[in-house]
């Protein structure tokens, strides 16, 4: 039985993998590990605390028979900088001095961070639905635009999301990677 819901601590183990492929290489900007472990270890405390970019109130995930078959990330662009610095003093305990990571969003966006399905569950549609329930949790909240960022040359990815209605509205580099900046209304 698939059921979608908002994560709760107890989904970090199932929760933090599927993080871990979303976010491809910026996982070691964030963690500042470039050891799998580490970084899973890293991301799972993140997961665990009650604010931040990366804490499970920002998770939604998608179960299957008891397992988590997908997860998205989504939060309010205006609270992006106070949410990374959670991440930003971990960084700093570790000596690694960073005193931002380069902006994702604009203003006054519903955005969607991140979101992964397992590779056991690709093809039945839960990206779309965890992204569906991702939108009626940012309405609720009042919001009226959801956002998200694609890589430009992640073509499949991008034609998903013009199919459920995002829009490109501008181009955007994040770490030296050229990006869509795509958005919902």
């Amino acid at each position: 039985m698939l059921m979608i819901r908002k994560a709760e601590k107890k989904d970090v183990k199932g929760a933090i993998p599927l993080l871990v492929t979303a976010l491809d290489e910026m996982r070691t900007v964030f963690t500042g590990h470039t050891d799998e472990e580490k970084i899973l270890s890293k991301l799972e405390e993140y997961f665990m605390l009650d604010n931040g970019r990366y804490t499970y109130k920002n998770f939604s995930v998608c179960e299957i028979d008891g397992k988590i078959a997908g997860i998205i990330v989504a939060y309010h662009s205006d609270e992006g900088e106070e949410l990374d610095e959670v991440m930003l003093a971990e960084l700093r305990k570790n000596g690694i001095r960073r005193d931002y990571f380069e902006k994702e969003f604009y203003d006054n966006e519903y955005y969607i961070d991140s979101v992964a399905v397992g590779t056991d569950y690709q093809g039945r549609g839960i990206a779309k639905q965890l992204i569906k329930f991702a939108e009626d949790e940012g309405r609720k909240l009042g919001y009226e635009k959801m956002s998200l960022i694609v890589h430009t040359e992640k073509e499949k990815a991008y034609s998903i999301y013009k199919k459920i209605g995002y829009k490109e509205d501008s181009k955007i580099t994040v770490y030296g990677e050229k990006n869509k900046h795509i958005v919902k209304k």
